[in-house]
């Protein structure tokens, strides 16, 4: 019992240092810095971005569970845990769309 709450301790606590790592916002975690306007729209894009896109995978995945189209969906992952799998996948494209929008944002500078 007290191992479960000192993990969801720990957990929260990490959590709460990432999300302010990711949003760059002093309202969240304990950074010193604060991103400029520029850098926290551009994070604030990609985290709306990759949300989305694992909205689009749970769509997708519950459509092809209603239908029985194929359960063999995350056999090439090989994984227990198909939460790590999409917990990936969110991490994976925020980065992606960070640096999508970080180019983006570079050209309308110039």
């Amino acid at each position: 019992m007290l191992i479960r709450w000192i993990v969801a301790f720990a957990v929260g606590l990490i959590l709460f240092f990432v999300i302010g790592r990711l949003t760059g916002d002093n309202d969240y975690g304990v950074t010193s810095k604060k991103d400029d306007e520029r850098s926290q729209f551009i994070k604030h894009k990609a985290i709306v971005s990759s949300w989305l896109l694992l909205i689009i995978f749970f769509i997708i995945n519950f459509v092809f569970n209603f239908f029985n189209l194929n359960n063999e969906r995350l056999a090439m992952v090989g994984s227990n845990y198909p939460e790590l799998f999409y917990l990936l996948i969110a991490i994976a494209s925020y980065y992606i769309y960070y640096w999508i929008y970080s180019r983006k944002m570079s050209n309308y500078e110039k």
